[in-house]
């Protein structure tokens, strides 16, 4: 029969407790140093199939959108289960029972349980028993971590605390990192926010600039003709000068400079500007596009953090090239970033190489698309240039 709450089970033998809590404190420490998720969440399957001494577990994610569990790590299962197989939500499914009830849920014997569907993919494994505990993160339940066996299994409390400390150990590390995401996030968009200042202010510097070129070499023209009568009216017309440009500075207000800049301009600048080293060359092709600052800014920062991760890894003491370009078509711009190097190695979108770019892809609703090989990479971004599909 099932038992959605395992807490009246006889206590297990103090071997197996010593076990239970040598592996949940191995688990615990592996945790503060394992960099990726998915390693981690496999990393826990395979220490709680060890620890319980079990052929079968696994964890599943929730996904709201599609009211169903995917599992997303395992241990024991056929090919195309691990990132593919789903189970779903609802009180006649054992996670999605667990999921619903934020308690653990324990099974003896699944096929003759009328209180539960038997699934295809439990099924197709000839499973019997399970117990499935939920990995909570803050008030919510993120998925669940399930042990299965294809014998009739009577699990205990003990067995049931045990996943439970998994599973809080996996709900507080994805809460940790979610954390230090939206801190490092929050840290990011103040950076972007101060660099749209600076470039703001220096199209506006730039613009003025121009205009009090054009008006001191009216005046400049104006005082060398000051020793006839004709001098007043040539600083009248001068006069008249300053006046309508300071007409054309008030159309060029604030709010109209910060809505729309030259992306060729700008990307030129900076690409001219990126510190190299000797053996490295910097070159560039780039078209003209006027885009919102905030678009222009996310481009500078990507050109930035594309071009030194290339100075990092690309390449060896015989340096290289990297090429920067930019084409504006229709309705969407191509930013491009290669090199001539090594390659990236097994990095993966993702990464800590790749992560920062993907997020300002996102912020412009563009894509981005890598490809690498022994002899270089390329990175395009794709994104559309209209304002309104960019805000």
């Amino acid at each position: 029969m099932a038992r959605a709450h395992p807490h009246d089970f006889a206590a297990g033998a103090p071997a197996k407790l010593r076990r239970y809590n040598r592996f949940v404190l191995d688990f615990a420490l592996a945790a503060l140093d394992e960099a990726e998720l998915m390693s981690l969440l496999q990393r826990a399957t395979e220490s709680v199939a060890a620890g319980i001494e079990i052929e079968r577990t696994k964890v599943m994610r929730c996904r709201a959108e599609e009211r169903d569990l995917l599992v997303v790590a395992g241990v024991g299962w056929k090919p195309g289960v691990v990132g593919q197989a789903t189970l779903p939500h609802g009180m006649r499914s054992p996670p999605g029972r667990t999921v619903e009830t934020n308690a653990p849920v324990t099974i003896d014997d699944l096929p003759r349980d009328p209180e539960y569907e038997y699934s295809d993919l439990l099924r197709d494994h000839g499973i019997v028993s399970v117990v499935n505990v939920p990995i909570p993160v803050a008030d919510s339940v993120w998925g669940v971590l399930e042990v299965d066996s294809t014998g009739r299994r009577e699990f205990d409390r003990d067995d049931a605390e045990f996943l439970c400390g998994f599973a809080q150990i996996i709900g507080r590390t994805i809460e940790n990192r979610r954390r230090a995401e939206e801190a490092q996030a929050i840290r990011r968009d103040l950076s972007i926010e101060l660099r749209e200042r600076d470039v703001l202010f220096n199209e506006l510097h730039h613009r003025i600039a121009n205009q009090l070129h054009a008006i001191t070499g009216a005046l400049e023209v104006a005082r060398r003709r000051t020793t006839d009568a004709s001098a007043h009216a040539e600083l009248d017309r001068a006069v008249g000068r300053i006046a309508a440009m300071v007409a054309t500075n008030r159309r060029l207000s604030l709010e109209r400079v910060s809505r729309e800049i030259s992306l060729g301009a700008y990307l030129a600048r900076l690409a001219d500007g990126l510190a190299r080293p000797a053996n490295v060359q910097i070159v560039h092709s780039i078209d003209d596009a006027g885009v919102p600052l905030r678009v222009a800014v996310r481009l500078g920062l990507i050109v930035n953090e594309l071009v030194t991760n290339a100075l990092k890894h690309a390449f060896g003491k015989e340096g290289g090239r990297i090429s920067i370009g930019f084409t504006a078509g229709p309705s969407e711009g191509v930013l491009t970033v290669a090199d001539d190097g090594r390659g990236m190695q097994g990095a993966r979108p993702g990464s800590s190489g790749t992560g920062l770019v993907e997020s300002l892809t996102r912020q412009m609703r563009g894509r981005m698309a890598i490809d690498s090989s022994d002899k270089g990479t390329t990175v395009r971004v794709h994104f559309p240039l209209s304002a309104q599909a960019s805000a």
